[in-house]
């Protein structure tokens, strides 16, 4: 078994080195800036009449990408950018011919979603796969995250692109005048990782939504005929000795949490980052508060044949999170339920990202191998993680990675290591022939559980893409054996072999009311280890964008399932309508119907349907208000008995006070079970890792009698403070 692994990874990586000698890279190399730089710096409060701005460089070759690509912008933008050793300075001058119509909200930080903005990417390796991002609206309100060029297929459906999980700390201030909008943004370059040498070159883009003409604008020119987004980017370079990220942080926290008929028991913790380079970083967390202040959305958890996916919320788990990434979900955190302490190593070296993690877990999860008892699970007391990832660039737009992980678990400290989960292997990414993309990734795991061990049992994940104008091909190939163990990772379903292709073509009418029309149709067939065939799928879909951020989709499916050794015939249709057609309301509509299997025993075809509808109005510019209503039935046949209806209803009100004070209520009820829970929030956030928090949650259950009991009630307080040294 091992020689035939090594082997495969032999000749994946002769293909790889093959290929790369065809690799082509995209770029826009007329846009380019230097920084200017200055030692007075200007005040961050929106208006820009600081002498700063008169000798930064000046940016205002902006073009349209959105609706109609390579056109002039319906409104002019200038942007400005200078620097000095702490902090690299932007400031934008969006021109608007309709200032009252501008949309902006004062919200939470992170939450600007349909509002006009201005967002700065920050390439500051210039590998074109990974970029800082700044977002502010015209109120001032901060987003940030990470946008990665590979995106990865979440479990849900979609992809990610930007993740807005990561925080880091930095100025910003907007105003609203005659002309349009200002902005004006401070980023210390302690807040960002790049290269160790005394110039800088960096991937630059600047892009301006306005949301009412759904309308995207860059510095950089992007096309649909260029298959990446930061290869398309400009180029920022700075010159001299820079203050980097070589700091000491921080965060000292204490939670308190009171329950009814119990005192108020205060925790202690410690969130410690020390930039040991400015391209390298090392996070400590001793005694971590990982309370969940955003609640999960309720999602349908009846008749479900496979688990639920959750996202992972917690701050340390999210920092350098996309360097674990994998094409397979080998590192799904959430699986590390109660830490006890973390260790993470974070950062790039050159031309190699790295990433280390080790967390003692003291509820640990159960390592699932075949012929253990369940005396095990209820035996853990005490679990160690660990994990190792390489990342080596090859060329602009390619990759080689390697990622060991281990995970070992006992009922005490002297039997710690008596079970253990280890898996290790290779995966790349290249680009090659303009349009195309392949990846690969081939692992292998090991377990052992109480005195059953496994061998080396292998899975592995083929992709191949083109994306062009007009074309999105790709074709993936999985096998995921049985015995393959992930006891760290998220894998819905296990002992395939799937094939998955797809083919869309895009129609650019690029108007006003229709952007693109894109029509796809996409084929799986899975077979098992035993050469059963227990999938097979089509599916033929239609995609329409427009109007004001609108969107239509429909899709018809049909396919075989096979469930407890019968084969089901299914037929179902689905579709989305979304659409942001005021600044005060958007809203999206989903429906589907069609046959259903009823998991069970006895399992058996019936006819399913759900509806649902999320809705956010902002009847004030600080108020906002998000429904989100969940109707799933399943009946023996149409129109026959039914045999359970679920509905789902979720309300959260937040209203913000100011920048930094903010006061949210959330309702989430589940008819199904008679679950109620109401949560209330006041919230300071200064900024990153600076915050109050003081909340109450409430549990209640319907009972007999149709009267809501109290499940639970508990009060909870948070504050932590971040030092920068």
């Amino acid at each position: 078994m091992l020689d035939r692994i090594l082997k495969s990874l032999f000749i994946l990586l002769l293909f790889s080195w093959i290929a790369v000698s065809v690799f082509s890279a995209e770029s826009n190399a007329n846009y380019h800036v230097d920084a200017a730089v200055s030692s007075t710096p200007p005040k961050i409060d929106g208006h820009l009449n600081d002498r700063f701005w008169q000798k930064a460089a000046l940016l205002k070759d902006f073009t349209q990408f959105e609706p109609a690509e390579g056109s002039v912008p319906s409104e002019k933008t200038e942007a400005y950018i200078g620097y000095d050793r702490k902090n690299l300075y932007v400031a934008v001058r969006c021109y608007d011919s309709r200032p009252k119509a501008i949309r902006a909200n004062l919200c939470k930080r992170d939450k600007v979603q349909g509002d006009d903005q201005i967002t700065i990417y920050l390439d500051t390796f210039l590998d074109k796969k990974r970029a800082f991002t700044f977002q502010v609206n015209p109120c001032g309100v901060q987003s940030d995250g990470i946008y990665n060029e590979f995106h990865r297929r979440r479990p849900g459906g979609g992809f990610e692109k930007i993740d807005k999980t990561w925080d880091t700390f930095f100025l910003s201030n907007a105003k609203i005048d005659e002309k349009g909008y200002t902005i004006e943004i401070q980023i210390p370059f302690k807040s960002l990782r790049f290269p160790d040498s005394p110039t800088q070159k960096w991937g630059l883009q600047i892009q301006r939504e306005i949301q009412r003409k759904n309308e995207e604008i860059y510095w950089a020119p992007r096309s649909r005929d260029v298959n990446g987004f930061l290869t398309q980017a400009g180029t920022l370079q700075i010159q001299g000795d820079l203050e980097s990220g070589k700091n000491l942080e921080l965060m000292p926290v204490v939670t308190g949490r009171k329950t009814d008929g119990e005192s108020l028991k205060p925790k202690p913790g410690l969130n410690l980052k020390y930039g040991i380079t400015s391209d390298l970083t090392a996070d400590l967390t001793l005694n971590p508060d990982f309370s969940q202040i955003e609640a999960d959305i309720p999602q349908v958890d009846v008749n479900q044949r496979y688990e639920l996916y959750y996202p992972e919320k917690r701050p340390f788990f999210l920092e350098g999170k996309d360097i674990f990434d994998t094409p397979m979900e080998l590192l799904y955190t959430r699986t590390i339920i109660n830490p006890l302490w973390g260790l993470k190593l974070t950062g790039k070296v050159g031309k190699t990202s790295l990433g280390f993690l080790n967390v003692f877990d003291e509820t640990p999860s159960v390592i699932d191998i075949p012929n253990t008892s369940s005396s095990y699970q209820e035996s853990l007391k005490h679990g160690m993680v660990n994990v190792f990832r390489l990342k080596h660039d090859i060329f602009s737009e390619s990759y080689i990675g390697f990622i060991l992980m281990d995970k070992e678990t006992g009922g005490g400290w002297n039997s710690m290591f008596d079970n253990y989960n280890r898996i290790g292997g290779v995966d790349a990414h290249f680009k090659f022939k303009k349009y195309y993309r392949f990846s690969f990734q081939v692992v292998g795991s090991s377990s052992k559980v109480q005195d059953e061990k496994t061998d080396i049992v292998p899975a592995m994940n083929f992709n191949l893409s083109h994306v062009s104008r007009y074309w999105n091909v790709s074709a993936e190939y999985t096998s995921l054996p049985e015995e393959f163990e992930s006891s760290l990772g998220f894998f819905r379903r296990k002992d395939l072999r799937m094939f998955r292709t797809r083919i869309g073509y895009n129609i650019l009418p690029q108007n006003d009311v229709i952007v693109s029309i894109r029509p796809s149709i996409e084929y799986k067939r899975i077979y098992d280890f035993d050469n059963t065939l227990t999938d097979d799928e089509i599916r033929v879909g239609g995609f329409i964008s427009g109007w004001r951020n609108s969107f239509i989709y429909g899709g018809y499916t049909t396919e075989l399932e096979r469930y407890k050794g019968i084969d089901f015939q299914k037929k179902t249709f689905r579709s989305h309508i979304n659409s942001e057609p005021f600044s005060w309301f958007s809203a999206n509509i989903s429906f589907s119907f069609g046959d259903g299997i009823y998991y069970s025993e006895n399992p058996y075809l019936g006819y399913k349907t759900s509806f649902g509808v999320m809705a956010t109005f902002k009847p004030l510019r600080n108020l906002r208000v998000f429904y989100n209503y969940r109707k799933e039935t399943f009946s023996e046949s149409k129109g026959g008995e039914r045999m359970y209806g679920i509905n789902l209803i979720s309300q959260r009100v937040s209203y913000q006070l100011s920048r930094t004070l903010s006061l949210r209520v959330i309702t989430d009820y589940n008819d199904y079970y008679g679950d109620l829970y109401n949560s209330v929030l006041l919230s300071y956030e200064l900024r990153p890792g600076t915050v109050f928090y003081l909340g109450m949650d409430d549990n209640r259950e319907k009972d007999n009698e149709e009267i809501f009991r109290s499940q639970g009630r508990y009060y909870f307080i948070k504050f932590s403070y971040w030092w920068r040294i």
